[in-house]
């Protein structure tokens, strides 16, 4: 014995000098992820601003609110005394919403520093207490803390913590012991400080230099803390188990995993439960292995009885309760899918325990949640085939909504269920967007080459609206429209509504594949794209949020700006690239296309939009890819983008278009959207004209690119209209 005192003793002389140092204050503190702050703007629902007022604690106030986090309401005007913002340099500031009805009419700041920044409510906190996709924590001051649970844990793990230094000399003695008869590390002698440092700062290997660093480190850290740090950080970062595929992490986060309470209220026989898992929390898992777990969780009691840490009677009614978990009573991390967005951009979320502030808008995402929930339950009730197989497998879905003017991502669901399936569609699946794709096929045609050569056709040129057969190097392809249904000739406004398959392929050709790609290119698409004739149809593969992308930037007037999900990260100085390079869309071409996608909803494959009751001035595109394995719907208000996809995994035939499939979750999505904040109206820009061609009605006219053509005609309809046009080397110009 006087040996392993020595050798303590030398250990502990070296810890001082060469063992890296453990930081408990930040293995408590986890990464606060926010979310955006409810902007003031003329529109928004004073509904919407009441709810985050009270969300983040204002007071009303009966006089001028002379504090920040004061405000008071009066009949048509609200002042509101803001707060300063942590996630930019902004000081307190009083603002005066005078109202119409039930929304803002306009917004004054009354305070004489005012600045350029948009004005928003302060950001909310996201996910509780740094809880992620992965992880579940919920760390607490010890006083925070049932009384059971720290007697618990010392009974099961410890129970000579208060009498050592870091290393219990009489349990390393009887370990050494029956370690050296078989040669192996077979028994630990871990105290609860060595097995902090071990999930703190080492790995899980079992050898004996790793054994040697851990109590190094176990000695150093008794040294720097207190002995009631270094419990309440056990307590805090301890495994216990798993929720769904996150991980359970401190005795805060295992209280409302599987009770649903405060840690502060757990019994003696919920304390004791816990603690029994941490020896082996598969094993002992109360979710997977009851019997078992209720076996441990008694051993438990006994022996904090047999340690007098609860007396009789405790004992008696702790064995007799009744401690059935409830796994899934708390409510899931808001937005799974967005934190991943955000992991990815911002790297290891734990790395330095940061505040990260998000672009995400609390009300739309689940506002999108409750959309997808119900366009699923509505499509597996009305199709059979399409409902979900006993393993959780089904029909899949993805939404994503941007902010035209930033890119800032708004809401984003990358599948139905994060537990079933974490991987995120909106940012990992590649699918073909089909017909998605056929209004920069149209702005390819609508605007001038890219050596100033007028554009092909107007809205109101006339097009063939016929079946078309191309001769390839390889085969002859015969494009056909959705149920073979052909209009003979018709104007390109009426194609596009339509969404003719047979006119976006000539119109391909006529503007040269090779300016299809370039069109693409300027509105963001940064996908692989083949120049051949399928390329008019949607045959390559995007994700839906490169998609969002091209169409937000029709929605912010031809002007590219980069999706993102991170406005700031404390402590790192991380801010998002959002400037936008040179317009590669005009502000008259895309409000053109905005022109005609107004009409897809008004008249053509997305009439339904108006049929399912939204209004205002929103724009979109149906799209149905072959076999119609991809359902999808992209559409834009001037405020907010969003983009909806639905399909399987693996390919398999959806049988729906995607105005049957992805249109009603879309329009469900966006009506919650309206009701927050008015959509506003497309401006057009003053070198547009608005005139007819040919006695057709009124269309927008860009300037100095009127086509010179005949009443009746267009280059579109002036070859032979047979069945099959050889395409060889098809023009680019």
């Amino acid at each position: 014995m006087v040996s392993i005192g020595a050798g303590v003793a030398a250990l502990s002389v070296w810890a001082q000098v060469t063992a890296p140092s453990v930081d408990l204050d930040a293995a408590q503190r986890t990464p606060l992820v926010f979310a955006t702050g409810r902007r003031l703007q003329p529109g928004t629902a004073i509904q919407a601003v009441e709810d985050g007022l009270k969300g983040l604690r204002y007071r009303e106030v009966v006089g001028s609110p002379s504090r920040p986090g004061e405000f008071r309401r009066s009949p048509g005007r609200w002042e509101i005394h803001l707060r300063a913002r942590e996630d930019v340099p902004r000081p307190p500031r009083r603002v005066r919403l005078d109202l119409r009805g039930s929304r803002i009419l306009e917004v004054t700041s009354l305070s004489a520093t005012a600045d350029s920044l948009p004005i928003e409510l302060e950001p909310e906190l996201l996910t509780g207490v740094g809880e992620t996709g992965r992880e579940r924590r919920r760390p607490l001051a010890l006083a925070e803390m049932s009384r059971f649970i720290p007697a618990a844990v010392l009974a099961a793990e410890d129970h000579r913590f208060f009498d050592h230094g870091g290393l219990d000399v009489l349990a390393v003695g009887r370990a050494l012991g029956v370690n050296a008869l078989r040669g192996e590390i077979a028994q630990g002698a871990s105290t609860l400080t060595q097995q902090l440092v071990k999930n703190l700062a080492l790995g899980p290997e079992r050898t004996w230099s790793r054994k040697v660093r851990e109590g190094a480190l176990a000695l150093a850290v008794e040294q720097r803390y207190t002995k009631t740090k270094i419990l309440e950080t056990y307590l805090n970062t301890v495994y216990l188990g798993q929720h769904g595929r996150a991980a359970i992490l401190g005795v805060g986060a295992a209280a409302q995993s599987y009770w649903g309470k405060d840690a502060g209220r757990l019994s003696a026989a919920e304390s004791a439960l816990l603690a029994g898992m941490i020896r082996a929390p598969n094993r002992y898992s109360p979710t997977d292995h009851p019997e078992r777990a209720h076996q441990r969780r008694d051993v438990v009691l006994r022996r904090m009885r047999q340690l007098g840490m609860i007396d009789a009677p405790t004992l008696a009614a702790a064995i007799a309760e009744r401690t059935q978990v409830r796994l899934g009573a708390e409510a899931p991390s808001q937005a799974p899918y967005f934190l991943d967005y955000v992991r990815a951009a911002t790297g290891d979320l734990g790395a330095g325990n940061p505040r990260i502030y998000t672009t995400l808008d609390t009300k739309l995402q689940r506002a999108a949640e409750v959309a997808i929930a119900r366009g699923l339950d509505r499509l597996e009730s009305a199709h059979r085939r399409l409902r979900r197989s006993r393993n959780g497998e089904g029909v899949q879905v993805a939404l994503v909504a941007l902010e035209p003017g930033t890119g800032e991502v708004r809401a984003l669901v990358g599948g139905r269920d994060y537990g079933v399936s974490p991987f995120n569609r909106v940012t990992q699946a590649r699918r073909q967007p089909g017909s998605a794709f056929k209004p920069f096929v149209f702005l390819a045609a609508l605007r001038r080459g890219p050596a100033g050569q007028p554009p092909v056709v107007t809205p109101a040129s006339l097009v063939e609206d016929l079946p078309i057969a191309l001769e390839t190097s390889h085969e002859v392809w015969a494009p056909r429209n959705f149920e073979d249904r052909f209009e003979g000739v018709i104007t390109v406004r009426r194609a596009l509504e339509q969404s003719s398959n047979a006119v976006a392929v000539r119109l391909a050709r006529a503007a040269g594949l090779r300016n299809v790609v370039r069109a693409a290119r300027d509105v963001g698409f940064t996908s692989r794209m083949t120049p051949v004739p399928a390329l008019a149809l949607g045959s390559f593969e995007v994700t839906p949020l490169e998609l969002g992308v091209a169409f937000a930037t029709l929605a912010n007037g031809g002007t590219r700006v980069r999706p993102h999900g991170v406005r700031t990260v404390e402590g790192r100085g991380l801010r998002p690239d959002i400037r936008a390079g040179a317009p590669g869309v005009s502000a008259e071409e895309s409000y053109l296309l905005t022109h005609l996608l107004r009409g897809v909803v008004d008249r053509g494959t997305a009439a339904a939009v108006r049929g399912f009751g939204l209004r205002g001035a929103v724009a979109g595109k149906t799209g149905t890819t072959n076999d119609t394995r991809d359902a999808w719907f992209a559409g834009y208000s001037p405020r907010l983008v969003a983009v909806v996809w639905v399909g399987f995994d693996d390919g398999t035939p959806l049988g729906l278009s995607g105005a049957q499939a992805a249109l009603p979750i879309w329009t469900d999505f966006m009506r919650a959207a309206a009701a927050l904040d008015e959509p506003g109206e497309f401006s057009a820009p003053p070198t547009v004209s608005f005139g007819a061609i040919c006695g057709a009605q009124p269309d927008v006219l860009l300037p100095g690119k009127e086509p010179e053509e005949s009443c009746g005609t267009s280059p579109l309809t002036e070859e032979p209209h047979g069945p099959t046009f050889a395409l060889t080397n098809p023009s680019d110009r």
